[in-house]
């Protein structure tokens, strides 16, 4: 059985670059009512060959991208800034396919070891870069969005991927596909390499999750590799770990990590010591300050939203509460916690979020004692059209 750190295995995975319209890509999946995921796309992109440059270009001063720069290049994806040309307030052009184009000329001159380019963009005028690309004898791949992508582009690429269908579907299809059934030697080396999976999250001691590109390191450093498994990505075989229970995934700073269940259910202890961590200087994440008037208007909806709903469902709140419950239900999965943890102190700055106290036992004595909490402030005026909102979508009490 050929696995993944076997030498024709890596014989077989060419240099590959990665190069990526981050508007294109982002502006394209919100219209559809998704966002990147660098973990899938990476995956995706992995299959096809080793990734040795990975960019995203994009202006990232702009209020929609502003946050996304530090998860990028926390993935191993270094962040080009491309300024967009303004006029009267109002974008009138993203440049950021002609530096794209340029340094893939660059490349192509300085990098001969390179064998596949991938383009993340529908953009019709990358098929003269495509053209160029291929008559050098170098194998162009093209991701895009549903609807974005240019037939002129499609038609001339040796590979196309569809983001939302291909890499990180969004609208499910109408019939399910039958599920896998593996042979018993399959079935047995499944269980062994969930096994295996499981020891490797138990033994370590990083509290925040593992990345997907770890785990898919350290299992093929065990002799297992997901396609022989029946997997076509490092992603399907973890959703199945995470179907039979074994994991589960969260996704943050645009990013997967896995976790097992007994790790998940201690998120918000694990929150709680890594903001203490931080407060001493001790985290290793790349900070990346968040407010909330930075947010876009659906992610800053979404935010306040969610407070009324945690709080109206929970005893009390606490940061590390909040913070491990917008990781849990996903609800700003583009945010790292170091960012999450950054708009909930904003969110008590601005007044949206108050202090309180609630009386509480303590576990080691017994008696009462006053804990420091906040409150969600429904007079903010950011916050009090979520609360109608909230009541209006209520169904009526049924009437006796």
């Amino acid at each position: 059985m050929r696995t993944m750190n076997d030498p024709d295995h890596a014989e077989q995975r060419a240099d590959a670059a990665l190069f990526i319209d981050w508007d294109n890509l982002k502006v394209g999946l919100k219209n559809l009512g998704g966002q990147p995921n660098v973990s899938s796309l990476l995956d995706a992109v992995g299959s096809r060959g080793r990734v040795v440059i990975a960019r995203a270009y994009a202006d990232w001063q702009q209020r929609s991208n502003s946050f996304d720069p530090p998860n990028l290049y926390a993935a191993g994806i270094e962040p080009v800034y491309v300024p967009v040309r303004m006029q009267g307030g109002k974008i009138l052009k993203n440049s950021a396919d002609v530096k794209l184009a340029v340094d893939c000329i660059d490349f192509l001159n300085t990098a001969p070891h390179l064998k596949v380019f991938v383009l993340v963009s529908g953009d019709a005028d990358l098929v003269h870069l495509v053209n160029f690309l291929r008559a050098r004898g170098k194998r162009v791949v093209v991701i895009g969005v549903s609807g974005t992508v240019a037939p002129t582009l499609s038609e001339n690429v040796d590979d196309l991927l569809i983001y939302d269908q291909d890499i990180e579907p969004i609208r499910q299809p109408e019939v399910a596909p039958s599920p896998r059934k593996p042979k018993q030697q399959d079935t047995e080396r499944l269980e062994e390499a969930l096994s295996t999976l499981e020891d490797l999250l138990r033994n370590r001691s990083n509290r925040v999750g593992s990345l997907f590109s770890w785990i898919g390191i350290q299992l093929g450093r065990r002799g297992f590799d997901y396609r022989s498994l029946g997997f076509e990505r490092l992603k399907d075989f973890l959703r199945e770990a995470e179907r039979t229970g074994r994991i589960r995934i969260v996704t943050r700073g645009l990013q997967d990590w896995a976790y097992l269940p007994e790790q998940y259910e201690h998120i918000a202890e694990n929150e709680a010591a890594e903001e203490e961590e931080e407060n001493r200087g001790e985290s290793d994440e790349l900070p990346g300050g968040v407010v909330i008037g930075a947010l876009d208007e659906d992610a800053q909806r979404n935010f306040l939203r969610y407070l009324v709903e945690l709080e109206r469902r929970s005893e009390y709140l606490i940061p590390p509460y909040i913070v491990s419950h917008l990781i849990k239900d996903s609800v700003l999965p583009s945010l790292s916690q170091s960012q999450l943890r950054s708009l909930v102190r904003d969110a008590v700055g601005e007044g949206i979020l108050a202090h309180s106290t609630h009386t509480v036992t303590h576990r080691q004595t017994g008696k009462p004692h006053e804990l420091r909490t906040l409150r969600v402030n429904g007079d903010h005026p950011l916050v009090a059209p979520m609360i109608v909102d909230i009541h209006q979508e209520e169904p009526e009490a049924a009437t006796v």
